[in-house]
């Protein structure tokens, strides 16, 4: 029988690794610590806590080696004490809920999370069923969600007032859908047990850089899972033979704009366009890296904790860098500078984002620019670092050294897919001892735990649109004015405008995407086309694509009985809309399929028969048109009547035989 390794055995047997590590943990017996004990209270001084820390351990058994490692850590780093103040907190921090609506346990396995959430969403059914849709429930209600950190929807009526009430019914309706619960108890989920292990230091270089194993062995398994449900989900066209090939759910997913290839190759794709704008332009490109202060700092690049860390998430980062980016905006407008480019957001080995930026702009401003970014990054605790580039680094690309997409294009892969780079390396920490692809697959993780958006495009026009244009195909069916299902006259001057904005996305020219658009730095609403928006039933009646239930027409609603939010119907220019959502796809599994194949097959063997048998053959035109002579019609019963006198010898019958038409 193979002998499990120590990791192996962790993730196994996690409770008993964590007793076992923290087994011989206890206070030392120095003559100060013996004072130290004897002055404190009398129910502190002969407290357990031994047995204290293994009931945590139990109580969160799923993360019982990750509460363990950080209870070892700060014992070493600080003492026992702080140890035990850390390991209160994170037992306080992974229980969520108060003493009147009970408590949930964040460090519950998936399905245990999924049975919760059936619990939490059947108490509110139970309650809108004894008291209805009423006012008072949606507060008591929101007071519920509110107790287990859940931000409850709020009352709006998109389109008209009167609405008002089916506002009402479908946040309720959400309270009491277990989907809606499972949803956000999952994001709460994984923000708090990996906003845990950074403040346990249990992220970083010398561990698990990035992102803590927890967190990424948990994603692997729901990719797996979602992967195995779509991989049995195949999209089908309404009308299409069953008999056909159809592509799985997975198979799209791979090749959207999502997927890693897919989503490096459109950005490689966008900041080539950009530079090739700059250089037709004569601007000037700037790499810019951003970092944060210390205190959001949870580990320095030793692995040692940093005494200046202040317990804040990357969302607290993210949010420190928007505000100086949001300043330095307001600053660039009132010198009229306008730059355009990319920003990437990456982790660094403890996890703390810090920004890459690629900046064009006109030569006259590259110094103001620098100037700008210089002061906002460096203003908030100047004392803390001695050269400004700890915190803003200005790097000018030279086009001797290579390409602006060249200096970018080593973060987007290593934030992607991690192909064609050497080595993995951190600005604060150096490089990185891990795999490219595991690098890849960290980062990843890591923006899904907390929600973070990676990539930001700065100026240029709009991706959506973009994204849009590239459905409509390629020949004759692509055209704009193919594609045109308003029938609204379009003249030469519109006809060129669209085509050209068209052939650009379709062929993947960002620089003449932009110049059809107007520019790089052009307000939306001067663009030479904008998205259009539109209420769901509108689209659905003018494509087709039949979603929702038209029991309030006009206005159809979401599951929940409410107003849903307008979605794209394609892109405008002046009066013109060109659709390009158009046509229904059903989503079927391998079993539906089998079974409309054996109806179909059904159905054919049934219309042999009938063929063989004589019974297939219908009247010729000529027959029907005589037949049609014949026929009586009585408005007052809503029948036909045959006039057998008309058919003479062709039919014969004792009595009349009335046709209903209503059936």
């Amino acid at each position: 029988m193979p002998i499990l390794s120590a990791q192996q055995y962790s993730e196994i047997f996690p409770l008993n690794t964590a007793i076992n590590l923290t087994a011989d943990l206890r206070p030392s017996c120095t003559a100060k610590d013996i004072f130290a004990n004897v002055s404190k209270p009398m129910k502190e001084r002969f407290f357990d806590f031994e047995a204290w820390r293994n009931r945590i351990f139990e109580r969160h058994s799923n993360l019982a080696h990750m509460l363990s490692t950080g209870y070892f850590l700060a014992e070493k780093f600080n003492d026992l004490a702080e140890a035990n103040k850390r390991l209160k907190a994170a037992d306080k921090v992974l229980t969520i809920g108060n003493f009147k609506y009970g408590h949930i346990n964040l460090s519950c396995s998936d399905d245990e999370l999924i049975e919760i959430a059936e619990q939490k969403a059947r108490y509110c059914e139970l309650k809108i069923s004894k008291h209805g849709y009423q006012l008072s429930i949606y507060k008591l209600l929101s007071e519920y969600l509110t107790s287990f950190d859940i931000q409850p929807p709020e009352l709006n009526t998109p389109y008209c007032s009167y609405l008002a009430a089916d506002s009402l019914r479908g946040v309720l309706n959400r309270f009491a859908d277990p989907i809606f619960w499972r949803r956000k108890l999952r994001k709460i989920q994984a923000f708090t047990v990996e906003q845990l292990a950074r403040d346990l230091r249990l992220v970083h270089k010398k561990a698990s850089p990035y992102v803590s194993n927890y967190s990424i062995r948990k994603r692997r398994e729901r990719k797996r899972k979602s992967a195995e449900l779509m991989s049995n989900l195949f999209a089908v066209p309404d009308g299409a033979n069953p008999f056909d090939e159809f592509e799985t759910l997975q198979s799209i997913i791979e090749r959207s704009h999502t997927s890693g290839k897919q989503q490096a190759a459109e950005l490689m794709v966008r900041i080539r366009g950009f530079e090739e704008l700059a250089d037709m332009h004569g601007h000037r490109g700037e790499f810019y890296t951003l970092s944060a202060p210390s205190r959001y700092h949870s580990v320095h690049y030793t692995g040692i904790p940093n005494s200046k860390y202040d317990f804040l998430s990357p969302i607290d980062t993210q949010e420190y860098f928007n505000n100086i980016w949001k300043r330095a905006r307001a600053l660039f407008s009132k010198q009229n500078i306008r730059p355009y480019g990319f920003r990437v957001v990456e982790p660094h080995h403890d996890g703390c984002p810090h920004w890459h930026m690629l900046l064009f702009m006109e030569k006259g401003d590259a110094i103001q620019v620098r100037t700008i970014m210089k002061k906002l990054c460096t203003e908030d605790s100047p004392n803390e670092f001695r050269t400004s580039s700890t915190r803003f680094k200005a790097i000018r690309i030279n086009k001797n050294k290579g390409s602006a997409a060249g200096y970018i294009a080593k973060y987007i892969t290593k934030a992607i897919t991690g192909n064609n780079i050497d080595k993995v390396v951190c600005p604060q920490a150096g490089e990185i001892n891990i795999p490219t692809a595991d690098a890849a697959e960290s980062s990843s993780t890591w923006a899904y735990q907390f929600t973070l958006r990676r990539f930001q495009q700065i100026g240029g026009p709009s991706v959506t649109l973009w994204r849009e244009l590239r459905r409509l195909g390629q020949g004759d069916t692509g055209k704009c004015e193919v594609a045109n299902a308003m029938n609204t006259t379009l003249d030469t001057v519109s006809k060129y405008a669209l085509e050209k904005v068209r052939h650009a996305a379709d062929s993947s020219d960002w620089k003449a995407f932009c110049l059809a658009m107007g520019g790089v730095q052009v307000k939306r609403k001067e663009q030479t086309l904008r998205i259009h928006y539109q209420i769901p039933d509108i689209v659905d009646r003018i494509t087709g694509e039949i979603s929702r239930s038209e029991s309030k027409s006009p206005y159809f609603a979401t599951k929940y009985g409410d107003q849903p939010a307008n979605r794209i119907l394609g892109v405008a220019w002046d009066a013109v809309v060109v659709i390009t959502r158009r046509g229904t796809t059903q989503i079927l599994t391998e079993t539906d399929l089998k079974a409309q194949r054996k109806i179909m097959c059904g159905v054919s063997e049934q219309i042999q028969g009938w063929h063989d048998d004589g019974r297939l053959f219908a009247p010729s035109q000529e027959d029907m048109q005589f037949l049609e002579s014949c026929a009586i019609e009585d408005y007052q019963n809503m029948c036909l009547f045959m006039d057998y006198e008309a058919l003479a010898s062709n039919v014969s019958s004792d009595e009349v035989a009335p046709l209903d038409l209503c059936h």
